[in-house]
């Protein structure tokens, strides 16, 4: 019975730590559900949602091949596929 009671208690434990790992702006991703909030999955990479977006160049989520090309929209990050964007922060 102790043994069963450790074990549900680790398990426990890591769903509850894997649900508060997230992804941040320019990470990797497969899905809006692995980025944070504020953020959605585009072509592999998480960036700013356009509602939490303010102030920026309106260059979140377009290509790019540098970080000048982001000017006002963050920095231009690699989605694991060769392609690049903007990531909006």
């Amino acid at each position: 019975m102790k043994k069963i009671t450790i074990l549900s208690a680790i398990v426990s434990t890591l769903l509850l730590s894997f649900t508060f790992i997230m992804a941040d702006v320019g990470d990797s991703c497969t899905g809006d559900a692995s980025c944070d909030f504020e953020e959605r999955c585009h072509n592999g990479v998480c960036i700013k949602k356009k509602e939490f977006d303010f102030g920026s160049s309106g260059k979140t989520g377009k290509p790019c091949q540098i970080d000048a090309d982001c000017i006002g929209s963050g920095s231009c990050v690699d989605n694991g596929f060769g392609e690049k964007y903007c990531s909006g922060e």
